[in-house]
């Protein structure tokens, strides 16, 4: 160590010797590469400019000599002249006005030599050497100052190197110093290094002690690590590592793996009504039933939240499902939590598979199970089919699909009149969105509207659909209004009126023939957002009625809120008018309802005379159905437009366009 610590020291004095040496030997390079940059500059200017005058003053006095030969020393002469605007030269005349003054005369002179030397007789040339003989004297002059501006910074620049110079020797003579103060210090350093081994040896029980209880430290945080510190269950974490191993070994046992998803029913209602401390105690005395069932620790996990699993790699797929209805049948049992009795269900999804390996495939699968047994109803045990990935991948072509048909514009509008019922007078035509999908053909709302809804895809598609019709609407001879519904999504947006709005002033439709229809699930909310929106498009003169109406969540004083235009009466009741009373008493509730409210009745999905007739008979204003007409896409054609005949049932009355 101390050798190496003398060779650094060593470095420091033939590196110190070095620098001295370097720069004494760039000062004499200095000396040597001394030019005069702005006086060699200005000397090749005025010797060519004097050369230019003497040739210039034979080709006066030798006919022999020619104009190309002077020509020749005049394009020297422009070339050299850019010397007067470049570099060291150029900047020192633009400094000094007299001496810029003078760059600009010769540079007239030049330019006017350049432009009229062919057409100028010796004569006129010999004249106007008198010109060029005015500025000689500057010139000599520009180049002395030039000569003199080099000398200066020469000498200045050698001062500067000088004081550099001495800078370096004085730092050279610091480096030596320093250098003898660091041997000193390491000769103390090596005392305090003798010194500290004797401490590190006395320390080395101590770590060995602290060693020891790390390893208790890590053993307990490896433990936190995998469990969940609530039902002190496996956690997720765990669940994936145990997942993979579990794989391994039914790969080479070649058995199958289970893996089994199940979550609480009605978890979130537990938390919001009893509070998080009663849901946290559900949890555990849920997590004490599933031990107490016998089943081994290490198969049982928390996912999360209300979300629990069970792995394992030697299940039939029949016991596997004994395994869950018995689990459900344990959680099932009512909890007594702070006096309260509980009673909460659960959901389960299995997967079973003997040739499944993916473990991320294995939870989708098993989580698919789980998707579909929650929708079908609490308590409810699925097992993973091959149609429940084939659902999803239906569903995720579909979004893929009407994607691509919102940008290729894919979706239409067909149109399905609404007549009055006594005259079958056109009153309006409701607007209803059709699929052209180009592998499939004509698709009916019901197959992707729910789709729509759930990616929030209907509203650039709701808008698409709302600014076709009001622009075909306002193109009509005759101008009747125009029905398009309105999806609960677009409702709770805030740009919604905004953009019925724009589409309105886009189209040129006026505001009282636009008819919007809105379901009551998308108005019966805790959100007033829908509400007044409504309010605001009707305030400003849109139609709203209400569809479906008697089949969501009816309520009067919401109805009395927007005192809608219209109310439909759902096609579920026109089909059993004739066949049940209820139905009958119904529909005649709504429109005694409605008449009250200063609403009109619309019935829709007419097929038979005879509901007509009913429906008549009840004060029902208007009607739609396909007694009537079905949906058709809007032809501009001439045909009659007026009522509809009982003759030509199936007639679309358009405007003719």
């Amino acid at each position: 160590m101390n050798r190496i610590l003398a060779g650094i020291i060593f470095a420091l004095f033939i590196s110190t010797g070095y620098i001295s040496f370097l720069v004494h030997e760039r000062q004499q390079e200095l000396q040597k590469l001394t030019h005069y940059a702005s006086s060699w500059s200005a000397g090749q200017l005025v010797s060519g400019y004097y050369r230019f005058e003497s040739w210039l003053g034979l080709y006066t006095i030798d006919e022999t000599m020619t104009v190309d030969d002077v020509r020749l020393h005049l394009d020297i002469m422009l070339s050299q002249s850019d010397l007067l605007k470049e570099g060291d030269l150029g900047q020192f005349i633009h400094s000094n006005k007299a001496l810029n003054d003078l760059a600009v005369k010769l540079e007239n002179i030049l330019n006017y030599l350049d432009a009229n030397i062919e057409k100028m007789t010796r004569a006129e040339i010999q004249g106007y050497l008198k010109v060029m003989y005015s500025i000689d004297a500057p010139l000599s002059r520009l180049s002395s100052d030039a000569l003199n501006k080099d000398i200066n910074l020469i000498n200045s620049a050698n001062s500067k190197i000088q004081i550099l110079y001495s800078i370096y020797s004085a730092i050279s003579v610091l480096l030596i110093i320093l250098s003898a103060i660091l041997g000193v210090l390491i000769f103390y350093q090596n005392r305090n290094i003798l010194k500290a081994h004797l401490q590190v040896k006395s320390l080395a029980g101590e770590l060995q002690e602290s060693k020891e209880k790390l390893q208790i430290q890590n053993t307990k945080l490896e433990y936190d690590a995998y469990h969940d510190p609530l039902t002190e269950l496996s956690n997720r974490l765990f669940f994936w590592d145990n997942l993979n191993r579990t794989i391994e070994i039914a790969e080479r046992n070649k058995s199958s793996v289970t893996v089994m998803l199940f979550d609480l029913d009605r978890f979130k209602e537990v938390n919001d009504t009893y509070g998080h401390d009663a849901g946290d105690m559900l949890l555990r005395l849920i997590s004490q039933r599933l031990l107490s069932m016998s089943l081994p620790a290490e198969l049982l996990y928390r996912l999360g939240g209300d979300e629990f699993a069970i792995l394992s790699s030697d299940l039939t797929e029949n016991h596997a499902v004994t395994l869950a209805q018995r689990i459900c049948d344990c959680i099932n049992q009512p909890y007594t939590i702070y006096s309260t009795i509980i009673n909460i269900t659960t959901c389960v999804g299995i997967v079973n598979s003997e040739t499944e390996r993916r473990s991320d495939y294995l939870y989708k699968f098993a989580d698919l199970a789980l998707y579909e047994a929650k929708n079908e109803g609490k308590g409810k045990i699925k097992v993973f089919r091959q149609r429940m990935l084939d659902k999803l991948q239906e569903r995720r072509t579909l979004e893929h699909d009407m994607a691509l048909a919102l940008v290729n514009k894919e979706f239409v509008v067909y149109y399905q009149p609404i007549v009055d019922s006594y005259s079958r007078e056109v009153y309006s035509y409701e607007a209803l969105i059709r699929w052209v999908h180009p592998l499939k053909g004509l698709l009916s709302p019901d197959s992707f509207i729910p789709v729509a809804e759930k990616t929030g895809m209907i509203n650039e598609m709701g808008k698409s659909i709302l600014e076709m019709a009001c622009r075909e609407a306002a193109c009509w001879a005759v101008p009747v209004k125009i029905s398009v519904n309105v999806s609960p999504v677009q409702l709770s947006s805030k740009a919604f009126a905004g953009i019925v709005l724009s589409i309105l002033k886009e189209t040129g439709l006026p505001a009282d023939r636009l008819e919007l229809e809105v379901t009551e699930s998308s108005l019966f909310t805790e959100s007033n957002m829908p509400m007044n929106t409504l309010n605001k498009l009707r305030a400003l003169g849109v139609k709203i009625s209400i569809d479906d109406f008697g089949t969501g969540y009816s309520s009067l004083s919401r109805l009395s809120q927007l005192a809608f235009d219209k109310i439909k009466i759902d096609k579920s009741f026109v089909h059993s008018i004739a066949k049940k009373e209820d139905a009958l008493n119904i529909i005649k509730l709504i429109t005694g309802m409605a008449k009250s409210l200063n609403m009109k009745t619309v019935a829709e999905g007419i097929e038979t005379q005879e509901q007509l007739e009913h429906l008549k008979a009840l004060g029902c204003d208007f009607a739609q159905g396909y007694l009537f007409s079905k949906p058709q896409p809007f032809i501009a054609r001439e045909i009659k437009y007026g009522s509809i005949s009982k003759d030509e049932p199936a007639l679309l009355q358009a405007p003719p366009g």
